[in-house]
């Protein structure tokens, strides 16, 4: 008993003590060096990667998670206040971390199943996937190479629908009740925006094959999952 509570003392003294150390590396880094500050976001993800990997005693393996979740929700509004090109670079790391997370969190032998944990850990993914491809679109299509041809406007809708669909019937399939939490939030998020900004932004054929294609693969995702369904009742 009591080498189990030295071991934990000690392992709570040097995470804390190298962590301050880390935060301090850091803003002597921006301070000294003079790097872009938008790199911090960068810096954020890769931190949030540690704490992911590390075990820290009495947290629940929710330190990860956590912080993958706020790279991601800071680092998309704080591109889509300022749309700064390095940010490019954080929202990237952010979203590789979070799919890293989630690939974990079905892999790590030993852990008890943990519902909050699970949620922390798909919603991170769902929130760096929107941040990061939303952030691409705008840089690499709104203001790159498609920025006369309205039509890209339906990638994100029917990109994010149908990541959406996908999560959801994997999860009918797994029995990954937060796997199809998280699909249902992409979906949401596609319907959202057709209704609300595609029905307004586009006009003629794209508006009426955006809202086509988007209804058909809906149509069809549930006559699939039902039809599976059946099947296995059967």
């Amino acid at each position: 008993m009591h080498t189990t509570t030295t071991t934990k003392w000690d392992t709570k003294v040097l995470g804390g003590v190298g962590g301050a150390l880390l935060l301090l590396a850091v803003m002597f880094l921006w301070r000294d060096l003079q790097v872009p500050r938008e790199l911090l976001l960068a810096v954020a993800a890769v931190g949030a990667a540690g704490l992911a990997f590390l075990h820290v005693p009495n947290t629940r393996g929710l330190l990860g998670p956590v912080a993958v979740l706020v790279c991601a929700g800071a680092g998309g509004l704080w591109y889509a206040a300022t749309k700064q090109e390095l940010l490019l670079v954080g929202l990237a790391l952010t979203l590789a971390v979070a799919a890293v997370t989630v690939w974990r969190s079905h892999t790590r032998e030993g852990d008890e199943p943990d519902r909050v944990r699970d949620v922390f850990t798909w919603y991170g993914l769902t929130a760096a996937a929107v941040a990061a491809s939303w952030a691409f679109y705008f840089h690499f299509l709104t203001l790159g190479i498609a920025e006369d041809n309205v039509a890209r406007r339906l990638v994100l809708t029917l990109g994010w629908l149908v990541v959406g669909v996908a999560l959801v019937l994997m999860a009918r399939q797994r029995g990954t009740p937060v796997m199809r939490d998280a699909g249902f939030a992409f979906v949401g998020i596609a319907v959202g925006k057709a209704l609300l900004y595609d029905t307004v932004n586009l006009h003629g054929s794209l508006r009426v094959v955006g809202l086509a294609a988007a209804g058909a693969l809906m149509v069809g995702a549930a006559l699939w999952s039902s039809r599976a369904s059946e099947s296995r009742s059967a």
